[in-house]
């Protein structure tokens, strides 16, 4: 089995690892991935050209690549003060942080317990493509809390199969799990719990602010490259001029801005207005002013209403993406601020 370490540090890279200092190595690469130091010296850019996917890896998260049983390949991204080895499947300890990246997915069981389809979860995954929200799910604890979530596709991305799936596994504290009868509806022991036969499993326990912060950085981050093009800077790509990034937003919205034709189908573009727990206010299309088939800029406005209690939001900005291919998707957030 091939495995490839990446441990990340800020600023110091050492060609072993001493246990007792806290220096991490970096592994040599095989020419499949490149680890590239950012200016920002918490984090750094992982990119598998295996698997045709780059993200950012913060200070203190490692990187692994091998195989689950049955030759399944597998990315984990995962808490580097985790004490077991990877590779790291979809059934573990609920106290360890880690994301896994399955590109030909893996033959067992989803976890279990309580979710919701993504479809109807109301909760903030901040992703920049779209997934397949009908068949992606949120795990939940007792709280309502995610202690885990899986992503499918509506299209695999390059090189993935059908089967190709994402799990993000959040750290939880004092994880407990309960199991009661499907019969008699009392708490029976997990040795005799038979999920597949009724019985119900409850999940308690409280998420890490800190590694649920970091994981979702990595979310935020995560693109898929298209092999047989350059990935353009999202700011040569659209230039969003009302609002502003951090103004203050009141119901009806006018929006308005520049994108590249490109960013256009049948000259509209998607665009969305969500709180900052991720709930979606208002969604509509922004309509291109003019003619849309062409790589120019060309201007573009677009309007809706919302009511909201909250303090805080994003203003989600997608291109219009008619293949349904994930390295095809770009996403732009700017935050707002409610009145």
């Amino acid at each position: 089995m091939r495995a490839i370490y990446f441990i990340f540090i800020s600023l110091v890279f050492m060609s072993c690892r001493n246990s007792g200092g806290g220096e991490e190595v970096q592994a040599s690469t095989s020419g499949e991935e490149t680890v590239q130091e950012e200016q920002n010296p918490k984090q750094q850019t992982y990119t598998s050209q295996k698997w045709h996917f780059s993200a950012e890896i913060p200070q203190g998260f490692e990187v692994f690549e091998g195989q689950l049983p049955g030759e399944s390949p597998v990315i984990n991204l995962y808490d580097g003060e985790i004490e077991k080895e990877p590779p790291f499947g979809i059934h573990n300890d609920a106290s360890m942080a880690y994301i896994i990246l399955l590109p030909q997915g893996f033959g067992v069981d989803a976890p279990g317990g309580p979710r919701k389809s993504l479809k109807v979860w109301e909760g903030n995954l901040p992703l920049s493509f779209n997934i397949n929200k009908n068949d992606s799910y949120a795990y939940l604890l007792e709280s309502g809390e995610p202690w885990a979530i899986s992503i499918s596709f509506n299209s695999p991305p390059p090189g993935w199969n059908e089967y190709g799936t994402i799990y993000v596994f959040y750290e939880v504290n004092d994880f407990r799990a309960e199991c009661f009868s499907s019969n008699t509806g009392e708490k029976i022991t997990m040795d005799q719990c038979d999920p597949l036969g009724g019985d119900a499993m409850k999940f308690y326990g409280k998420v890490s602010e800190e590694k649920r912060a970091a994981l979702n950085t990595i979310l935020e981050s995560l693109h898929f490259i298209d092999p047989n093009r350059e990935r353009e800077e999202i700011g040569n790509l659209i230039k969003p001029e009302v609002p502003e990034r951090n103004a203050t937003v009141t119901s009806p919205l006018q929006i308005e801005g520049r994108a590249r034709g490109t960013w256009f189908f049948e000259a509209n573009a998607p665009v969305k207005l969500v709180t900052e727990s991720g709930k979606v206010l208002a969604e509509s299309y922004l309509e291109a002013k003019g003619d849309w088939m062409t790589e120019d800029w060309v201007p573009f406005s677009g309007q809706f209403e919302f009511k909201t209690k909250e303090k805080r939001g994003y203003l989600i900005f997608s291109r219009a993406n008619a293949s349904g291919k994930p390295e095809h998707d770009r996403m732009l957030r700017i935050p707002v601020v409610f009145n």
